[in-house]
């Protein structure tokens, strides 16, 4: 083998050989990153929300008739609203309630277990009505759901609640606590109490105030900005405002959604003309929401061809160079005997040097990058077979993108070394 020479060869050229080395690095590194960070978001765009995506409606009614700004008005309005949509063809549930599954954000709060000294548990938060749980395909498995009488009494609380400031004691919370029966998502539930049943245990917030779980849904996912997809809490409550109109999810049976959708515009303006309905589906929602990690995915997987691309072009280059430097060097050895499978090997090895120089300083960099990215976006740490997977492919493609330059100088005949006498 021609280690010898090959080394001292390469000595004489550190730059360029560095150079090819340094990139070869940080294409294994950039790419291995890419091809992780895509798998990651490839099993979060595939993750199901727990709910019946594909035959569930959003409603949006907002207001801009005066007579909506009297609360009565506006709390029939929605009683007639949510009564006008459940009596379409094709519906099987109705709520009114400001959750919506894919929107990508919404409410959060943070609790703990009553009484607790651990940590706060950050966890979404949204009002439910009677009909919340049934609408969103995701009924309650163990426990209750939510009562009209228990919606309207809520409202009435809160109303009340939120009518004058609460005094406050010297601790800065709240004098009067207040305790709300909630509905919690499964995996909240195991966050915050481990196994067993949660029901009949409490939550409390940083005011005191605290919540009783008295139903849980098994499954829940929806996309927020801190990693607390899987976390919900649920509180009775109505949800309507002149300023922020009302909004309703509409659950259909197999194949009517298209029928009630067409519909509902109609039957809400028929019913009360002085405000803008605007009707949707859940998947066009979620397609938007998703529209952008579709466009991530495809930046980095055009990043990925690119590097590959370059990094296989300058091994190209580097080995054409090399031919074409030595041209002289390799017909005097062909005069002496070498063939040209000797002459194919030699810069084949040098190639397989030179990438697994890049590779091993590769792979730390690979290492680095990463974990940079876990504490700096919150990305997964990488699969170790990504890693391998990289350095394989990189071989290959040293290998392939030497090949043919390699060829055209053992192709060198031994007169060239004659001719340049």
């Amino acid at each position: 083998m021609e280690f010898g020479p090959i080394l001292r060869a390469m000595t004489r050229s550190k730059v360029r050989y560095g150079l090819i080395v340094l990139e070869i690095a940080l294409t294994l590194a950039v790419v291995t990153n890419c091809v992780s960070l895509i798998r990651d978001a490839q099993k979060e765009l595939g993750r199901e929300s727990g709910f019946d995506d594909a035959n569930i409606l959003t409603v949006r009614s907002q207001p801009f008739d005066p007579a909506f700004q009297e609360k009565g008005y506006l709390a029939n309005s929605v009683r007639r609203d949510l009564d006008v949509l459940g009596r379409l063809p094709g519906v099987k549930a109705v709520s009114n309630t400001r959750f919506l599954p894919w929107q990508g954000g919404g409410s959060s709060t943070e609790t703990r277990p009553a009484g607790s000294k651990g940590p706060w548990l950050r966890n979404q938060i949204y009002n439910a009505d009677e009909g919340t749980f049934a609408a969103l395909g995701s009924p309650v498995v163990e426990g209750r759901g939510f009562t009209r009488a228990e919606v309207e009494s809520e409202d009435a609380r809160l109303a009340t609640l939120s009518a004058t400031a609460r005094a406050r004691g010297e601790d800065g919370t709240p004098k009067d606590k207040i305790t709300q029966d909630v509905v919690i998502s499964r995996a909240f539930a195991r966050l915050a109490f481990g196994e067993g049943s949660p029901l009949g245990k409490r939550l409390e917030d940083s005011d005191g105030d605290q919540y009783q779980v008295v139903g849980v849904i098994d499954r829940f996912y929806n996309p927020y900005g801190w990693p607390i997809h899987e976390y919900a809490l649920f509180y009775p409550s109505s949800s309507a405002s002149y300023a922020g109109g009302s909004a309703y999810l509409v659950r259909t049976e197999a194949g009517a959604l298209g029928g009630v959708r067409a519909a509902a515009e109609k039957a809400l303006l028929d019913a009360n003309g002085g405000r803008n309905v605007r009707v949707r589906t859940l998947l066009e929602i979620k397609d938007g929401f998703q529209a952008t990690q579709k466009l991530v995915l495809g930046v980095l997987t055009g990043v990925i061809v690119l590097l590959l691309f370059v990094t296989s072009l300058g091994i190209i280059g580097l080995t054409s160079f090399s031919v074409a430097e030595r041209t002289r060097q390799i017909g005097t050895r062909r005069a002496l005997g070498a063939q040209r499978g000797d002459i194919l090997r030699y810069f084949l090895l040098e190639n397989w040097i030179v990438t697994s120089l890049g590779l091993s300083l590769g792979v730390f960099l690979a290492v680095a990058l990463n974990a940079a990215l876990v504490n700096q976006v919150r990305a997964h740490r990488m699969d170790g077979s990504y890693l391998a997977g990289g350095v394989l492919l990189l071989w290959a493609a040293g290998l392939l993108a030497t090949w043919f330059p390699a060829l055209k100088g053992a192709g060198v005949a031994p007169a060239i070394a004659t001719r340049n006498v």
